[in-house]
């Protein structure tokens, strides 16, 4: 598989190509409407992976589950385990994100922008991989595909780290609350 056809994978694995799902519906349902009732139904689903759950609904630009979206939508189909910690040459990244993540690495340590992190003022010379939150990854044939964490994950690679991640493995999910959650969506 070439460049290209991997970054069409991505593409594909993000749901940023498929034509029929509508993002606007998906995103009132997750992020607005029902994202208490949906935090309640993803932790009886997964009880172990609370902290991922907890992380994601409590989002610091106050969008719950915005990089979930598609998998709470899609939710009979997917399965969330973890933690596991993955090494960083198990995780696809494609090469304009890794150039665009090295681009605003490089401007932090020249000095010509003043956060790296959207969100706290850490130098990211300075990452403690035990103390930043889990990365969210999805399984695929190959390793793993980043949903939530890319600027992470560029650290890990950039210094050989493994990472605390909790994955999405795309399977049958028997648990009886994913009717409970397809109820919101109107399936």
């Amino acid at each position: 598989m070439n460049l290209q056809e991997n970054i069409q994978r991505v593409r594909e694995i993000m749901g940023l190509l498929k034509e029929d799902f509508d993002w606007d519906f998906a995103h009132e349902i997750v992020t607005q409407k029902h994202s208490k009732e949906i935090y309640d139904l993803l932790l009886k689903m997964f009880p172990e992976q609370n902290e991922i759950i907890t992380y994601h609904y409590n989002d610091e630009l106050g969008v719950p589950f915005a990089e979930w979206r598609r998998k709470i939508h899609d939710i009979k189909d997917w399965v969330l385990v973890g933690p596991v910690k993955v090494h960083p040459d198990e995780i696809f990244m494609d090469e304009e994100s890794f150039q665009d993540r090295a681009k605003k690495y490089d401007d932090y340590v020249s000095g010509k922008i003043t956060k790296y992190f959207r969100d706290n003022d850490t130098d990211p010379r300075k990452t403690d991989f035990n103390k930043i939150p889990p990365v969210t990854l999805e399984k695929t044939d190959n390793g793993y595909s980043v949903d939530d964490g890319m600027h992470r994950v560029f650290l890990a690679k950039k210094m050989n780290k493994p990472l605390k991640a909790y994955v999405w493995v795309n399977k049958p999910n028997d648990s009886p609350f994913v009717r409970e959650i397809e109820k919101l969506f109107n399936k």
